[in-house]
């Protein structure tokens, strides 16, 4: 059995990487002289192929890398660069070999991961060597702490924030396409000792996600009473001023029974026993709820909480004077009626949804 890296066990591999596996610096020569191709993947099985370059670097051949090096690999290439699979396999001595030989730092993965990403999943201690070496750590190591922040790893925390690194950052990848900060991160997983430190370190509380939550209307859906107090004392006084939130709340033209089941209560239905499973649903207060969009709607969702199907909203749609439900996970929207209609009778309302 033949163990490559991250990608997998393997029974038997083709002659040519048995050759790059082993080391064997004078078959992969007579490869070369015969013409083998440098950049064609070599498949492994039926879904895992990896270029002679990438095998030789994931098994630490530095041999081997530096043969395929002087007879001209391309060290740049378009979603393969070799600098990625180097910070992730690799030692400093072949990182700063390749990038003596023109392997350019910045190269990008075709999920857009950076040589820092990978090093974080791979040799963390890449991470400093990259660094050095003149990758804009403030440019292209904003999505790794925000995934440091999330395994809660804080020797890699207080090393990007010392350098620079944005601590607000919040670009959208294929892990958090809402736009998270490493905030919203620490408070989604319910971590109060690293919301702690993240608004200590300078974090902002403000700053809202893609879909219209920030890290304090997070913990109020999570039920984290502790941080939501923590979090509402450091927000802007007007954020929970009832005359501000009624006066931005305008142009919803709310029902006056809405506004005063979300300002009075008691704002958790609890359901009647259902196939689905859902016990409840809980709903903000009328200071919580939080503007959003889908697409070029503006919604105001409604729901704190609906009972294990936490990617679904309940929200007001002010051009359909109805509620609707949006769910996050499918950026679909759906229409579903009146809020007296609903208040009387959820239950049909939460399976249409459901269905």
């Amino acid at each position: 059995m033949f163990k490559i890296g991250s990608q997998g066990t393997f029974k038997t591999l083709p002659d040519f990487a048995m050759a790059i596996y082993k080391g064997d610096t004078a078959a992969v020569e007579e490869w070369i002289r015969e013409g083998v191709e440098l950049e064609e993947p070599i498949a492994l099985s039926k879904y895992i192929a990896l270029t002679p370059l990438e095998l030789a670097l994931i098994t630490n051949q530095k041999k081997i890398v530096e043969l395929f090096v002087e007879n001209g690999v391309n060290l740049n290439m378009k979603g393969k660069p070799a600098i990625l699979t180097a910070a992730r396999y690799g030692g400093e001595e072949v990182i700063r070999y390749l990038h003596q030989k023109g392997a350019k730092l910045t190269g990008l993965s075709k999920v857009k991961s950076s040589a820092y990403d990978e090093a974080y999943y791979g040799n963390k201690k890449n991470i400093a060597v990259l660094n050095e070496l003149g990758l804009d750590i403030r440019k292209y190591a904003g999505k790794t702490l925000r995934t440091a922040v999330s395994d809660h790893d804080m020797t890699t925390i207080q090393y990007l924030l010392d350098e620079g690194v944005d601590i607000n950052y919040n670009e959208p990848d294929m892990v958090y396409p809402y736009r998270a900060t490493p905030l919203t991160v620490a408070a989604r997983n319910n971590n109060m000792k690293m919301v702690q430190f993240l608004v200590e370190q300078g974090a902002d509380v403000t700053i809202q996600e893609k879909d219209g939550e920030r890290a304090y209307t997070i913990a109020v859906s999570q039920k984290n009473d502790e941080m939501a107090d923590y979090l509402k004392a450091r927000e802007p006084k007007e954020f929970h001023d009832l005359s501000n939130k009624l006066h931005a709340l305008k142009p919803y033209k709310l029902p006056k029974e809405l506004v005063h089941f979300l300002n009075e209560g008691p704002r958790r239905l609890e359901l009647p026993d259902n196939e689905s499973g859902i016990k409840y649903v809980e709903f903000f207060s009328l200071l919580d709820t939080v503007e959003m969009k889908m697409g070029r709607q503006k919604l105001l969702r409604l729901s704190a909480d609906v009972d294990q199907y936490s990617h679904i909203h309940l929200v007001w749609n002010p051009s359909k004077k109805n509620i609707g439900f949006v769910d996050i996970e499918h950026q679909e929207y759906g229409n579903l009626g009146t809020f007296d209609a609903f208040l009387k009778e959820p239950l049909p309302f939460i399976e249409a949804i459901l269905n």
